[in-house]
């Protein structure tokens, strides 16, 4: 399933099928994230969420 995606560099909408690593007209190469930037914004969910759930615990316990 094809999805349109925007080029930041050159403002032209163009098919993406999940594997297009370039932009087919200017050639800018989009940025690939790696699998522990996932990982750290997960944990700072977490540890930003920790003094809600510790005062939603408090209230009810």
């Amino acid at each position: 399933m094809a999805s349109h995606r925007e080029c930041p560099s050159c403002a032209l909408e163009f098919e993406d099928t999940g594997d297009v690593e370039q932009c087919p007209y200017c050639g800018y190469e989009f940025p690939q994230r790696s699998s522990g930037v996932k990982w750290v914004a997960w944990l700072l969910a977490l540890l930003l969420l920790w003094p809600a759930i510790q005062g939603l615990m408090y209230l009810l316990g």
